[in-house]
């Protein structure tokens, strides 16, 4: 990855870079009035341009690049809901991000906590969360911490809040 035209998407439970996706969008803004069904079509097709997509996993795709789209348009956009916590550490791979990255592992680890775990090293993806200081630790979209370590313990607090936060969401939407 290495330009600013390369962006993260969401594809089931799984973060995914691809390339070239920020022309790909200014390229169909102007067929925004396309039906969704239209609109994945095409933004399969061109992503799939310069980036591998498996054939098993199209669908998710076309889910997570039109709802990435329709950010990208300023569109309010639901996000899906997961069972699974989502974990983003975003770090420019010194001790202090490994360090955050072992603790992390290990109270996830620890509490059996299931969760989709993504190191960004990667300056141009990190850019686009907006965040300095280094390391950062999100979970669920929700900033944690920045430019510190966050002892085990507050980990650990984080994540139970998360989970508590994720089931009532999902005992709402029931």
């Amino acid at each position: 990855m290495e330009d600013k035209n390369d962006l993260l998407v969401f594809v089931g439970n799984t973060q995914v870079g691809l390339i070239g996706l920020k022309t790909v969008f200014e390229e169909l803004k102007d067929q925004r009035s396309e039906s969704d069904l239209m609109l994945k079509e095409l933004l399969l097709e061109r992503v799939g341009k310069k980036n591998y997509i498996p054939n098993s996993m199209r669908e998710e795709y076309k889910k997570g690049l039109l709802r990435e789209f329709k950010k990208f348009l300023g569109e309010r956009v639901e996000e899906e809901k997961s069972e699974v916590l989502e974990v983003i550490l975003l770090g420019l791979g010194c001790s202090s991000c490994h360090q955050l990255e072992r603790d992390v592992m290990a109270v996830l680890s620890e509490t059996g906590t299931e969760a989709n775990f993504n190191f960004i090293t990667d300056p141009n993806l990190m850019t686009q969360y907006g965040i300095l200081p280094m390391p950062a630790l999100i979970i669920n979209g929700k900033v944690k911490s920045k430019g510190a370590i966050p002892t085990k313990s507050m980990i650990k607090k984080w994540l139970k809040e998360e989970m508590k936060s994720t089931m009532r969401e999902e005992s709402n939407d029931g």
